[in-house]
């Protein structure tokens, strides 16, 4: 008859010792760890510096467009301390907005085309890290693979040598 055990509900250190557990060393994924995590960290950079790239453009941009629209403000409000008759003063308050709201749609065009430009740079950059998250995990599953017919050959040597 068995000999009664006293161990803890939670102790699994018994079971642990007779069950083979993988043996994840580092050897086993640090090159593919390597090559992966170069690659991961290369695609974030890249996403990093395009988004700079393409907030510096963007606020570029804005502060000309805001430098040009007061210089036009500051030269219309010249030009109406000028007129004489009201005629005069409406044509070149027509012409001064026609002029303001062509300019502002062009500038929002530009705006839009910038921010379509860094959702393409980027969309490119995150099918790269999509691509290296794929490939992680392939390796991972050979890295899997290669521990478990490690432990599958220890285990059966235990085996022969216990018999």
């Amino acid at each position: 008859m068995p000999a009664k055990r006293n161990t803890d509900a939670f102790d699994f250190s018994s079971m642990m010792t007779q069950w083979p557990m993988p043996s994840f060393s580092n050897w086993n994924f640090a090159e593919r760890e390597d090559r992966i995590e170069a690659k991961a960290v290369a695609s974030v950079q890249k996403m990093g510096q395009t988004l700079w790239t393409h907030t510096e453009r963007a606020l570029d941009d804005q502060m000309n467009f805001v430098s040009h629209r007061l210089h036009e403000d500051i030269e219309c409000a010249k030009s109406l301390s000028q007129c004489t008759a009201p005629e005069e003063t409406m044509a070149t308050l027509q012409a001064f907005y026609s002029k303001m709201a062509n300019e502002y749609q062009e500038y929002f065009e530009k705006q839009a085309a910038l921010l379509r430009d860094s959702f393409s740079d980027n969309a490119a950059v995150v099918e790269e890290l999509n691509e290296t998250a794929l490939e992680t995990v392939s390796e991972l599953g050979k890295a899997t693979e290669e521990t478990l017919k490690e432990v599958q050959s220890k285990s059966t040597g235990r085996r022969k040598s216990a018999v």
